[in-house]
């Protein structure tokens, strides 16, 4: 779940860094990243969403209970 958080962060230090570079003439770099970055950075952060969201709600390794019984449903993860 970290990973794809890691990769959406280091995208936008470099997608501000490419934005707000100084220059002479057209900035098609900034163009690019809008067209393309976007969408990576919108599934990477679904991806991480989701992912969370599975770790969160797993009950698999509960012994076939319902789940976290004293956290409410939530997986308890060695609580």
């Amino acid at each position: 779940m970290i990973g794809p958080l890691v990769v959406v962060g280091l995208m936008a230090g470099v997608g501000w860094r490419i934005l707000t570079a100084g220059g002479v003439g057209a900035n098609i770099g900034a163009g690019l990243l809008i067209i393309f970055g976007t969408p990576f950075v919108a599934g990477l952060s679904l991806w991480a969403l989701a992912w969370g969201v599975w770790l969160v709600t797993d009950r698999s390794g509960d012994g076939g209970r319902a789940g976290g019984g004293e956290l409410g449903g939530f997986a308890s993860r060695g609580v």
